[in-house]
């Protein structure tokens, strides 16, 4: 199993300074602004309270279990939050402190992965694949060095992240959202990464995406399982649990139903996630979590490595991570 330790990629202090920045940013929203919605993986109105953090309403979805927040700030206020967030911003900082570990750690074991659904899908020869949301261009590079496809496309829609992959050789930029160049892609494959918790409405986002494909085409995404360990114990403890950062949180059964729903057949899931048991465990040796209250953990924390690594194995081999990756096809 490859490994991966949060400090690598969150460095404690500088993860420290992005949540009190958080708290600074939430001033940005009025919460009388708020709106409703239903269940953003099945439309459902059934939906009860499960917990709040900061200023944000959690709830679960009756039907499918998805946890999102509900009211949520506009899609406008949003917009607005992302352009002022300080705590955004500071993450190009971490970002650039990280690059080193995220490229070995997280991006070459997420071309592995890819590479391993394009030959279980039998995508042997791919000429297009675009990836949506690319940020630092870093997925876009490994895919052009393994020769993923014939053609490397990133579509980022922010200027600034825009500009620095326009660096990476040989890939071409789309300087737009997906909703607005779906049209023009037809693509064998589309990817993205850690993005649908974010966005007001997954269900366009993804009817988007599907649309950008051509028949036949496979989509390749990951986002957060709230059914896996860390964030299902954790919950509001859990620094994944963020608002508004972090809106939607689909499980395996809800993540499948919305893909069916938009026309998606051949659906795969998977959570290769590294990081579940190494979280719990740092939350209960900072005094975060008392070690009496998770006996269990308690017992890790007294184990060998290698058993809880074999522990964090056994999590991915029967879908029980934090961490999802979903193959569907048009």
């Amino acid at each position: 199993m490859d490994s991966l330790h949060e400090n690598e990629i969150r460095p404690p202090e500088l993860h420290k300074k992005s949540l009190e920045l958080i708290k600074e940013d939430i001033l940005l929203f009025n919460k009388d602004d708020f709106i409703f919605v239903n269940c953003p993986a099945c439309l459902s109105d059934k939906h009860q309270y499960s917990f709040s953090k900061n200023i944000f309403n959690f709830e679960t979805c009756s039907e499918c279990s998805t946890v999102f927040i509900n009211p949520r700030p506009t899609k406008e206020s949003l917009e607005l939050y992302y352009k002022s967030s300080k705590s955004m911003a500071f993450w190009d900082i971490i970002y650039k402190n990280t690059e080193d570990s995220r490229k070995e750690k997280i991006f070459k074991p997420r071309i592995k992965l890819v590479k391993k659904i394009l030959q279980k899908y039998r995508f042997t020869d791919c000429k297009k694949l675009v990836e949506i949301g690319s940020g630092y261009g870093w997925f876009c590079e490994l895919a052009q060095k393994e020769k993923l496809a014939n053609k490397i496309i990133a579509i980022e829609p922010s200027p600034y992240f825009a500009k620095v992959c326009r660096n990476i050789p040989k890939i071409d930029v789309i300087e737009l959202t997906v909703e607005e160049a779906s049209d023009k892609l037809n693509a064998d494959v589309i990817v993205n990464f850690e993005l649908i918790e974010h966005l007001f409405d997954p269900s366009s986002f993804l009817k988007s995406c599907y649309k950008g494909l051509r028949k036949g085409g496979l989509l390749i995404c990951s986002t957060p399982n709230f059914l896996g360990l860390d964030i299902s114990i954790l919950r509001e403890k859990s620094d994944n649990v963020l608002g508004p950062n972090h809106l939607n949180y689909f499980n395996p059964k809800s993540i499948k139903f919305l893909l069916i729903s938009i026309g998606f057949k051949n659906i795969e899931i998977s959570t290769p996630g590294l990081l579940d048991t190494e979280i719990i465990l740092n939350k209960i040796r900072s005094d975060e979590l008392r070690a009496l209250d998770y006996p269990f953990f308690n017992f890790l924390l007294k184990s060998n490595p290698k058993f809880i690594a074999d522990f964090q194995n056994l999590l991915r081999k029967h879908k029980m991570s934090s961490n999802m990756l979903i193959s569907a096809q048009k």
